[in-house]
């Protein structure tokens, strides 16, 4: 069972949202704020990076999410995924 949720990529989009919630909420935590707004944060963040002037900065994000903004969740999932390698 546990086998055929992680061939459909729901056992990791689980994983995903579930240590998304964590992350964010430490971090809420942390520095005294709502999880609502450390998520907040993150999408001004993620916009203010899909925005770089720097056309190296630019490509990297787009080899990453394409012509789309990512979610907080997506984009810690996937930041995270690539510094493992």
């Amino acid at each position: 069972y546990k086998h055929n949720l992680q061939k459909r990529g729901v056992l990791s989009d689980w994983l995903r949202k579930r240590d998304s919630k964590a992350i964010f909420k430490a971090i809420a935590r942390q520095e005294g704020v709502s999880v609502a707004e450390v998520i907040r944060e993150m999408e001004i963040s993620i916009e203010d990076a899909k925005n770089n002037p720097d056309p190296q900065k630019q490509a990297e994000f787009k080899k990453l999410f394409g012509d789309r903004t990512p979610t907080p969740e997506e984009f810690i999932y996937k930041v995270t995924k690539k510094l493992k390698q």
